[in-house]
């Protein structure tokens, strides 16, 4: 996992290690630096893996410079090595005097918390004078894609998500709003099926074709629209329903009975809910029909799951109460066996079942969830 490390302490530290009066800083003044500015650092190899990442963004400032590679001036224990000592750039009064030009631009009114700034690395300097380039010229004036900015800012798709873990964004300076930058809405693929107001919304990708084909041949479809979650990303798309031009009263969802499923549902209901939408309610029937299926195909308690791990028994409770009441205890069971039922086993003929009952029923699909 990608350590990311708090720029504010990032440059307390560097402001610890530049008060040394020599060049060269020992190792028990680098450590004691590190301590200081990091109090809530990891112990042990961790420890280690903080502090190489932290000299290496000093380094890349040019700040720090780190001893050669190979060289003698590097603790190899615990199987990660960090340096012994390392040498300060200390820059010449010229040197110095060509840095502060960028307190002496003329920077856009946006900008003029920059000459504020302590320090400002060669990097961001070349960054924040594209900036100011755009703000004149007015390259922010219509939205694009973030990385589409990132390549006009940086030249790098990458680079301005980069530039945004730094203290050039946070309140008061930089941020996506100023840059013109489009928010990144997963989109969100959906059909439409009939008219009702109802959005129905599969994990996977066969069993949303068969939703969709089921749902059209439907004289009285319970559903206006069917959509394809993708997995994990689903979190992320929900937002997308805000800009479709179609009214969506009922958010239904179905997905694979297993704890990365229903930790999808459970975080798209979260995510539903802190955007306003209407409630994300598992999918009248559909949880039942699943377990039937499972049944008939001899497999009472699902299939292994091979992602499987022993957290799953705290956590089987919490995960089968997405599901409704009556097909909780159920799915508990199954989780806690290891097991999985996949969202495959809705075939043609279980949609069938279900929805040709509910539009029998005059689609009283809100009731009995709970």
């Amino acid at each position: 996992m990608a350590i990311d490390l708090d720029p504010q302490r990032l440059r307390s530290f560097a402001a610890l290690l530049q008060a040394h009066p020599r060049k060269r800083v020992d190792r028990l003044t680098l450590w004691k630096a590190f301590a200081e500015a990091f109090p809530g650092r990891p112990s042990g190899a961790e420890e280690r893996r903080w502090l190489l990442v932290a000299l290496g963004k000093l380094e890349r400032e040019g700040i720090v410079k780190l001893p050669p590679p190979r060289g003698r001036r590097w603790d190899r224990t615990l199987g990660i090595a960090v340096p012994t000592s390392l040498d300060l750039v200390r820059k010449s009064p010229s040197e110095q005097g060509a840095r502060a030009s960028w307190r002496r631009f003329p920077w856009h009114p946006a900008l003029q918390w920059i000459p504020d700034l302590r320090t400002l690395s060669p990097d961001r300097e070349r960054f924040l004078r594209r900036v100011h380039q755009g703000l004149v010229e007015g390259w922010f004036s219509k939205p694009a894609p973030i990385k589409y900015r990132s390549l006009q800012l940086t030249g790098d798709e990458k680079g301005l998500d980069r530039q945004r873990r730094t203290a050039l964004f946070v309140p008061g300076r930089l941020d996506l709003g100023l840059l013109g930058c489009l928010d990144d809405v997963h989109p969100l693929a959906w059909e439409s099926v009939a008219s009702p107001p109802r959005l129905v919304v599969f994990e996977n990708a066969g069993a949303f074709n068969v939703a969709h084909v089921v749902l059209r041949a439907l004289d009285d479809s319970p559903y206006g629209m069917v959509g394809f979650g993708g997995g994990s990303r689903f979190e992320s798309s929900l937002r997308y329903l805000s800009v479709i031009e179609r009214a969506i009263d009922e958010i239904h969802y179905v997905g694979d009975l297993d704890p990365a499923g229903l930790r999808i549902a459970v975080k798209a209901r979260q995510a539903a809910a802190r955007l306003g939408l209407p409630e994300l309610k598992p999918a009248p029937g559909l949880h039942r029909a699943m377990l039937e299926a499972s049944r008939r195909f001899a497999h009472p308690l699902g299939w292994p799951d091979p992602g499987r791990n022993e957290e799953v028994r705290e956590d089987a409770g919490f995960l089968a109460h997405f599901v409704p009441a009556p097909e909780r205890e159920e799915v508990r069971r199954i989780l806690e066996a290891g097991n999985r039922i996949p969202e495959e086993v809705l075939g043609p003929d279980e949609l069938l079942a279900v929805w040709g009952s509910l539009s029998d029923l005059g689609l009283r699909v809100g009731e009995n969830v709970e």
